[in-house]
């Protein structure tokens, strides 16, 4: 997404990994070290940006007895900022660049239509890697709730199912080996 790039470009990555952390956990109260860590950045610089944040009405600071916690706010300004910083996850691309680096892999092909949660993948290959891909599979069903549902057939059996009318209706190559 070119926004988050420009954002990057634009802003500290250190300011845009604390609001990270705060987005990711929009329920959470952080005291200042835990931020740091959470954001990989230095207690005096958590220091100095959580003081910017609270000036900008996107973090407030609640005071508990001696000790101070930091939440997000959640309005107006802190959606905007959710929205513009929000990257793009596309699960099925995850797939493939994971799939793509297993050996025995001529194509990746997708087969009828994605949906925003799942899809139907062809691999075309060595069985002999089948652990490894429902391994990925597995992985981004957790992460991301998608599911990929693939059959990994060799060269000859695909042109002989296609032949058949097996495979029939919308395909798409994903990737291809060279």
């Amino acid at each position: 997404m070119p926004d988050i790039d420009i954002l990057k470009q634009l802003f500290d990555k250190k300011i845009l990994r604390i609001i990270d952390v705060f987005l990711q956990n929009k329920d959470k109260q952080f005291y200042l070290r835990e931020l740091g860590r959470a954001a990989d950045v230095s207690p005096a610089t958590t220091y100095r940006i959580i003081g910017k944040l609270v000036k900008a009405g996107i973090v407030e600071e609640i005071k508990i007895s001696k000790f101070k916690v930091y939440k997000i706010i959640i309005n107006e300004k802190t959606k905007g900022l959710a929205k513009l910083l929000k990257e793009e996850v596309n699960p099925l691309e995850i797939f493939i660049e994971r799939t793509k680096e297993l050996d025995d892999i001529d194509s990746i092909i997708l087969q009828g239509e994605k949906t925003s949660k799942s899809a139907n993948i062809l691999i075309i290959g060595d069985d002999n890697i089948s652990k490894k891909v429902d391994e990925i599979a597995i992985d981004i069903k957790q992460k991301h709730n998608f599911n990929i549902d693939f059959l990994i057939l060799s060269d000859l059996q695909f042109r002989q199912m296609t032949k058949l009318g097996v495979y029939s209706g919308d395909k798409k190559v994903l990737w291809k080996g060279e």
